[in-house]
């Protein structure tokens, strides 16, 4: 290619992209779409946090009204305490008292994408003694109206509108000569056409990832966007040049368009045809093809075994026998105790860990369902270059299936060290009832307030830094076939 020939004819090709009135109408309702979804991102990032920071709130709330209570119960009074509602008590603590909370926290880039975090909760409270399936019970998912509408945000706007106005710009390059009779003109000067593709197409692509680039940087900026944290800046960095990898693709797929030939009109139905099935149906093909892969459990099933075992530990004398035998199990040495097989907290516990064992499996194919279908999704995004590239941003924001199913698997586990923690403390009381103060309300053997585990909050910035880094390549390499088999076809002039 003639360098002498080809910088003038980019020269040329960007003066003329920037002096139409249309390219700039474009880029200026692409520019506010930008900001608009950058805005509806930082709203939500913003009411996930106002969720947390009053969870958190709650929690110390509580707390500290659990160690003002246990202040005014420690004289002697003439009142009454119920063991349900006594702060010193490790059962009365754990249901009454007790605020811990699962906690999603939204990573640094979390406004880039929505992702399914409207209906899967960044909080989520840790409660006992119910015999459900599902931990995020008491999650509202709000309107359905505007589930299934979906959110406006910069996802959104880079996957699904970034390509339209791609082809707005690019789509009609050499094809709107051709119909116009001035690419016979060009055809009989001494230029080759690839020397004329490149630079036409090449001018469309650096105005265009420029544009898509610094809108993006500028709706960041606007959204509230702050410094990031060591190791983001890479992400966010492979998340740029994926980003560019996407524009430059679909300014490839408007090249291999007008190199068939077929006029302006053919060029942008067949390129609008491709966004549709490329945005829209092969992406949803590919979520068929992930409920056939993981297909998920049964709910109504699920429901119907949390209600079943709550009617099998009331029939007959089925909570004795439990009670009895959970208590054998964790205090062999107290079978000539049976007045502790009659104690409220011990036929709780029982009652609790016998919902737990037998509403085990369930729960078990809940959270295999829930990894394989991360799983699946990671894997058969890379089949389309629009789910390559949201996947990069959802797991950047960390609204990505993967956190979320790690995070049901946490919050179970957190549950399970709260009991851990409790359990054993609930016992030792229960074991030995006497007062520690003589006339006061309250028990007083308990104030590990401070010692309760907490929810460990984790941030990885590994799976996002990876996963953008697989789709960068992956757009890149998609792109540059395309570019290629372009540059191939336009050997010679075709008029």
């Amino acid at each position: 290619m003639s360098q002498s020939r080809f910088l003038p004819l980019l020269r040329t090709e960007l003066h003329l992209i920037l002096r139409e009135r249309l390219t700039w109408a474009i880029l200026a309702a692409l520019l506010a779409a930008l900001c608009l979804g950058g805005h509806t991102g930082a709203q939500r990032v913003a009411g996930e946090r106002a969720a947390m920071a009053q969870a958190s709130d709650d929690a110390a709330r509580s707390l500290r009204d659990a160690k003002e209570a246990a202040a005014r119960y420690a004289v002697p009074r003439a009142m009454t305490v119920n063991y349900w509602q006594d702060p010193t008590h490790a059962f009365g603590y754990m249901h009454y008292f007790l605020a811990a909370d699962a906690v999603k926290p939204p990573t640094p880039l979390a406004v880039l994408s929505a992702g399914q975090s409207e209906i899967q909760p960044a909080v989520m409270k840790t409660s006992f003694g119910f015999s459900s399936v599902f931990e995020d019970t008491a999650y509202e998912l709000g309107s359905a109206a505007a589930l299934r509408l979906g959110p406006f945000d910069l996802a959104f706007v880079l996957i699904y509108l970034v390509p339209l106005a791609v082809i707005a710009i690019a789509g009609t390059r050499l094809a709107a000569e051709q119909d116009a009779g001035i690419l016979r003109l060009i055809a009989a000067q001494p230029v080759h056409p690839r020397i004329v593709a490149v630079a036409k197409f090449g001018a469309a692509a650096l105005i265009l990832v420029a544009a898509v680039i610094g809108g993006t940087a500028l709706a960041l900026a606007l959204a509230g966007w702050r410094d990031l944290p060591p190791g983001w800046a890479t992400t966010l960095a492979l998340l740029a040049t994926a980003l560019c990898a996407y524009v430059v693709l679909w300014v490839a797929a408007c090249a291999l368009a007008a190199s068939l030939w077929r006029g302006a009109v053919a060029s942008l139905t067949i390129l609008v045809l491709t966004w549709a099935c490329v945005t829209v149906v092969l992406p949803a093909l590919l979520g068929l093809a992930v409920d056939k892969l993981a297909p998920p459990p049964s709910r109504i099933a699920a429901i119907d075994a949390s209600r079943q075992v709550q009617d099998a530990f009331y029939r007959g004398d089925e909570a004795a026998k439990v009670t009895a035998a959970w208590l054998t199990a964790r205090l062999p040495g107290t079978t000539d105790r049976p007045d502790l097989r009659e104690t409220p907290q011990i036929k709780r516990l029982a009652r609790d860990a016998f919902y737990e064992t037998t509403l085990a499996p369930y729960r078990a194919g809940m959270q295999a369902r829930a990894e394989g279908a991360a799983a699946w999704s990671a894997r058969l995004a890379l089949l389309s270059p629009a789910t390559t590239l949201a996947l990069a941003l959802a797991t950047a924001a960390g609204t990505d299936a993967a956190r979320h199913a790690a995070f049901l698997a946490a919050a179970s586990e957190y549950r399970r060290s709260l009991r851990a923690f409790f359990e054993p403390r609930i016992l030792a009381q229960e074991v030995r009832p006497a007062a520690v103060c003589a006339g006061c309300p309250t028990r007083l053997d308990f104030d590990a307030y401070d010692a309760v585990p907490r929810f460990p909050t984790v941030i990885a910035a590994d799976a996002a830094r990876w996963q953008a880094a697989l789709s960068a390549l992956t757009l890149w390499g998609v792109a540059l076939a395309l570019a290629g088999l372009a540059f191939r076809r336009f050997a010679i002039w075709s008029v």
